[in-house]
């Protein structure tokens, strides 16, 4: 339509004004302007697309398409203006219609490389990948010096999930342009994807450093923070995000996360719960939720809210790897082994070793038949896991397995292992060759239900009870027995009176490879409690006391003896030697400290101990109560769900000062507990 003189001045001059607005950010002002001139000219082009994109910038796509639809009607040949659409259309999720649309640009602008970016972002939010990454690698052979299109392959590449093609590309991005935060940012987390913390660590800090108000690198740098097991630093970096921006779903959920690896589970559970009502539709706040929920007793409510995440996004394992472990650590044991196919050790051994065919199922004749069974995780897990094997031996079957060189003379030893296979090698042939971790689940009985989780999950709400109602179920075999060399025990014998009379005590405070050299997040398996608190609870036990800490710190020992008020006996050296260390806590009274391979060496020397266990626990020592049935004869002393030692190390001291006070000349020199 043609404007009249009469209106054309007034037009002009509204234009004019909110084109001024929009420039310094005034958006309202400028809305109002181009308003203005939309009801004298309803069919003013510039007005509907600068209207439009006002709109658009104020995060409202949908209601800017109307707009800017209208405006490419009129302005046909505008590209800049076929972009803006493209971008509401991408915004309000219409993937097809932004590459028809931002293609449209690009014909009109064949030379200007963001409308074909914009193309090929476009493609990968529609889910075509491939298609986006081909036509990225061609804009990088026409536009070499551009950093944007780096930065869009290595976003393309991310999502590909090749991270060290990603890797590269955001690095050429940077070196075209050192000052690009977004391929700095993408270059951290592809870092951190590969488990490289501190690599990534600092990019992140580099990009808060240039920009404080980078909200996505500021995320990430707490997410790493909890990664790299520097909970408290992360804590105080979580509570300012959620100070600056209370609406934050990830900020309260990442909160969550840095309080309860430092055992304040009940104050975790408030972050999650806010997390989760900030986001109700997302299903990594439902599952932390839930985990968070099973993790203080409330195992219906959490278990359901886990089903829940799972029936969401069934190709993520994260959910059923949280699912596993809570039920395994509530005793709902067979349904626990369900999902601890997916546990990360397995995948992992998986991802190494694509060409081991494993086995899924056990076969249907097991007399007679031949198991290569392979370890997966620490030495540990193996001395725990193996009691599933000897029930395989059990049954009929010939073990062959592959052992961790340090315990494989221990486990020649065993009676029901008929092979100890070297740590590398060959495998030998075997009717399966089985994952020690999957031994459970193959021979446990039916899951609870065979309905579909969903329906499973939709009973469950009418009854807020175990599916199995025996306290654990089904009964847990005993663990395995390795009988310690006598020449060893002759020799530990003989180191230990050197020390001091009986009774003896072996304590360890640490166990665990630390977070800042850990390859994989494995939390549950490191522990640790304050030195001088442990040994300030073992104060006025009258007792011979040894150091088995694996790698203690420089003058570690010390202050330890030091808090304790007695000499605390360096004998650290035989982890190193197992056969000794096997002898050693054979030979010893008692033992006291966090769980650790000399726990599960314990257990399989016939003997009871006294395990320090922080919360989160690790499933095999279960959530409550101050025995586990893994480890029948051992006592459990739990941080509290505050993150309070203080009952736990008060309770030790009692139960020590119980067996051990008095006149020491009263305790037998070698005792074994049943």
């Amino acid at each position: 339509m043609a404007y009249t003189g009469s209106h054309q001045q007034p037009l002009a001059a509204w234009l004019d004004a909110g084109l001024a607005a929009h420039r310094q950010g005034d958006l309202d002002r400028a809305m109002a302007a181009y308003r203005q001139i939309l009801a004298l000219a309803p069919d003013h082009g510039p007005a509907l697309n600068l209207l439009g994109t006002a709109v658009l910038q104020l995060g409202r796509p949908a209601e800017a398409v109307p707009y800017l639809e209208r405006a490419a009607r009129r302005q046909r040949d505008d590209p800049q203006l076929l972009a803006n659409l493209a971008q509401a259309y991408l915004a309000c999720g219409r993937h097809g219609d932004a590459v028809d649309t931002f293609r449209k640009a690009s014909r009109l602008a064949p030379r200007d490389v963001h409308f074909q970016l914009g193309t090929a972002a476009a493609l990968a939010m529609q889910g075509k990948l491939a298609e986006a990454e081909t036509m990225l690698q061609r804009l990088a052979v026409r536009f070499p010096k551009t950093p944007a299109v780096w930065l869009n392959l290595g976003n393309a590449l991310r999502d590909l999930k090749r991270p060290h093609d990603a890797i590269a590309a955001y690095g050429t991005a940077l070196e075209l342009d050192p000052a690009y935060l977004d391929a700095r940012n993408g270059l951290g987390s592809m870092l951190h994807s590969l488990q490289r913390f501190t690599e990534a660590e600092t990019h992140y800090r580099a990009c808060l450093k240039a920009n404080p108000q980078f909200a996505l690198a500021r995320y990430n740098l707490a997410s790493v923070l909890i990664d790299l097991g520097r909970f408290q630093e992360a804590e105080v970096m979580c509570r300012e995000i959620v100070a600056a921006e209370p609406a934050s779903s990830q900020g309260h959920r990442f909160l969550g996360a840095a309080v309860a690896h430092q055992g304040r589970l009940v104050e975790a559970l408030a972050c999650q719960r806010r997390a989760a009502a900030l986001a109700p539709d997302d299903p990594r706040s439902g599952s932390t939720l839930g985990a968070s929920l099973m993790e203080v007793g409330q195992v219906a409510a959490g278990r359901r809210l886990l089903a829940d995440a799972i029936d969401a996004d069934p190709e993520s394992p994260s959910p059923r790897q949280l699912l596993s472990t809570q039920l395994l650590a509530h005793g709902c044991l067979q349904d626990g082994w369900i999902d601890y196919a997916g546990r990360p050790a397995a995948l992992r051994f998986r991802e190494k070793y694509p060409h081991v065919e494993l086995a899924t199922s056990l076969p249907a004749v097991l007399d007679g038949s031949r198991a290569c069974v392979l370890r997966e995780q620490g030495l540990g897990d193996e001395i725990f896991l193996l009691r599933y094997a000897r029930v395989l031996s059990g049954k009929g079957a010939r073990i062959s397995y592959r052992a961790s060189n340090k315990i494989a003379s221990l486990l020649a030893r065993a009676p029901f292992i008929d092979e100890v296979l070297p740590e590398k090698g060959p495998l030998p042939d075997a009717d399966a060759h089985l994952l020690v971790g999957d031994l459970p689940r193959m021979l446990g009985r039916a899951p609870s239900s065979a309905l579909p989780r969903r329906q499973e999950r939709r009973i469950a709400v009418m009854r807020d009870f175990a599916e199995r109602v025996c306290v654990y179920w089904p009964p847990v075999p005993s663990s395995i027995e390795i009988e310690p060399a006598q020449d060893r025990i002759a020799e530990v014998r003989v180191r230990l009176a050197a020390l001091g009379p009986p009774p003896y005590i072996g304590l360890t405070w640490r166990a665990g490879t630390p977070p800042e050299e850990q390859k994989w997040v494995t939390w549950a398996l490191y522990k640790e409690i304050h030195t001088a608190s442990f040994a300030g609870s073992l104060k006025g036990i009258d007792a011979t006391f040894v150091a088995l800490q694996r790698n203690p710190a420089a003058g570690e020992i010390d202050r330890v003896a030091a808090a304790l008020g007695k000499p605390v006996h360096d004998l650290t050296a035989y982890n190193e030697d197992l056969e000794g260390m096997l002898a050693l806590l054979d030979t010893i009274d008692d033992y006291v400290g966090v769980s650790n391979t000399n726990m599960h060496l314990r257990a399989a020397a016939g003997r009871s101990a006294r395990v320090l266990v922080p919360m989160p626990a690790e499933w095999r020592w279960t959530q409550s109560g101050r025995a586990s049935p893994w480890f029948p004869g051992f006592t459990i002393y739990r941080q509290s769900l505050q993150g309070d030692w203080s009952p736990a190390l008060a309770a030790l001291a009692s139960d020590l000062e119980l067996n051990y006070g008095g006149d020491r000349s009263s305790t037998p020199r070698w005792r074994r507990h049943p």
